[in-house]
């Protein structure tokens, strides 16, 4: 049986690979009000029409907003599975009987020892990109986002948060800490390559947006001297226009290897169908934007895609 979440990112999965394909393949046809809510950032959709969207839009510095909430989200969720599994914590009643509604979970699907690393590991994400998207990130003050992409960041982290934690036990199925799972077979093979992979790519996507910031901000300075966009260059830019999108997609394979559950899996089809079709679509752009564009380059996946 579907639960909640296993319905909003199918269907999130489902309408923007849907919304990017009939994009690219027809977009001399596809209603202006369409490609105006699904692009923003680079290949934002530049025509006249469809303006009254412009009531729903916001800035896309509100991407900070994400980072914000999961960071606090996250740490508090960690923390207190630290409580429950280390301090001997009971789960309050309350949040188990809203996790088992959200989930509908009446088993343990996850050990603790993968439950508490996917948490971690998400934590450590956050926490970097609240850094950049305040400190370091430099968002163009005519960039803006249609209102339903603000929305899906905030339910996505609210979503992968309440899996690694709902989906762990104790805080579903029995509670009885006699016979609670702390570490499986999978978990024990997995456990050193999945983290060591996770943080190459998390550095990797750092040092990504690092070459984004100084594109637009001088280095000596660090003042930001222009808002306009350049064609990104070095690290893995040699291979592909979107590495950050290329690590994040390989960073949530990581997550879904150690939190394989039907939501979870529901979660990363929607991370893998977003990162791909932005990835596409700000390929394209860069590429009818800029004469000299690196013609070796493709857009997401080294030599693939």
């Amino acid at each position: 049986m579907l639960n909640v979440l296993d319905f909003v990112f199918l269907n999130l999965a489902i309408s923007v690979t849907f919304t990017g394909v009939l994009i690219k393949k027809f977009g001399d046809y596809v209603p202006a009000f369409i490609k105006k809510s699904f692009s923003y950032g680079s290949f934002a959709y530049q025509g006249s029409e469809a303006n009254f969207l412009q009531i729903i839009e916001i800035p896309k510095a509100y991407y900070r907003h994400f980072y914000l909430f999961s960071s606090i989200f996250s740490v508090l969720s960690l923390f207190y599975m630290i409580f429950v599994y280390f301090l001997g914590f009971s789960v309050n009643e309350y949040l188990f009987t809203a996790l088992n509604y959200i989930l509908l979970e009446d088993q343990t699907p996850v050990s603790i020892t993968a439950a508490l690393l996917a948490l971690s590991l998400l934590t450590l994400q956050c926490l970097r990109r609240l850094y950049e998207t305040y400190y370091l990130q430099v968002f163009a003050k005519s960039s803006k986002m249609n209102i339903s992409h603000y929305f899906a960041g905030i339910i996505h982290y609210f979503a992968c948060i309440v899996v690694c934690v709902g989906q762990a036990p104790l805080f579903c199925g029995s509670q009885n800490r006699e016979k609670v799972t702390w570490i499986d077979t999978k978990t024990t093979i997995l456990f050193v390559p999945c983290t060591l992979i996770f943080l190459w790519c998390w550095y990797e996507q750092y040092q990504t947006n690092i070459i984004f910031a100084y594109l637009r901000k001088d280095k000596k300075s660090n003042k930001i001297v222009t808002e306009d966009h350049r064609v990104p260059n070095g690290r893995m830019f040699k291979y592909v226009s979107s590495p950050h999108r290329m690590c994040e997609i390989i960073m949530y394979t990581v997550l879904v290897f150690l939190i394989t559950t039907k939501t979870f899996v529901c979660i990363y089809l929607w991370v893998l169908s977003n990162q791909i079709q932005t990835g596409i679509h700000a390929h394209e752009w860069y590429k009818k934007t800029f004469k000299n564009y690196p013609a070796k380059r493709t857009a997401v996946f080294p030599y693939v895609l």
